[in-house]
């Protein structure tokens, strides 16, 4: 993902499949009902910090990557495995992004 409505949609995705509430993913990360509309709206961007609450209540992983793996992730189409890496799982459900 490259840009905060991607990053944003990667989280109420996350949110939905848990099946929180705002108010619940605030109240278990500590932050505002409204910081968390916010930055799963992709309205503003969230502080690292909160970002990596947000992330960590929802089960994925905020990672930096060289851009030029990224982008070899980012195109990589797996072969007919059975095993995926989480990374691959994570951009099959993500639709890449």
């Amino acid at each position: 993902m490259r840009t905060l409505p991607e990053f944003a949609s990667v989280l109420k995705d996350a949110q939905k499949e848990r099946r929180l509430s705002d108010i619940e993913l605030a109240a278990r990360t500590g932050l505002s009902p409204q910081g968390v509309r916010l930055a799963l709206s992709g309205k503003s961007a969230p502080r690292l910090t909160n970002a990596m609450a947000l992330a960590q209540e929802l089960d994925l992983e905020l990672v930096l990557l060289p851009r030029e793996a990224a982008q070899s992730l980012a195109q990589h189409q797996p072969d007919a495995r059975t095993v995926l890496s989480d990374v691959e799982l994570l951009l099959q459900s993500t639709g890449g992004h």
